[in-house]
């Protein structure tokens, strides 16, 4: 999903260069929302490669908007809760 790696960038050291092509498309996205300033290669380009420069104002806006929304699943309890009474 384009905003995960929206918070995964913001946490990167950027520049950096961006050569997945899946991650590129997600710039794509992320560029044409603003959110994102990147050089991108022309789409038939045979070397996929992309360079982001920085995560704009309005990409961290969206990011405090979005709220840190991690996926963390639910441990299962040692504890038996019922009660024994004897």
């Amino acid at each position: 999903m384009p905003m995960e790696y929206l918070r995964e960038l913001e946490r990167d050291a950027l520049p950096l260069i961006e050569s997945d092509v899946g991650n590129i498309d997600k710039l794509r996205v992320l560029r044409a929302a603003g959110m994102v300033e990147v050089q991108l290669p022309p789409v038939d380009s045979p070397q996929q490669k992309a360079q982001v420069l920085y995560v704009t104002g309005l990409g961290c806006a969206t990011l405090r908007a979005f709220g840190p929304r991690l996926k963390i699943p639910r441990r299962q309890s040692s504890m038996d809760l019922e009660s024994s009474y004897d």
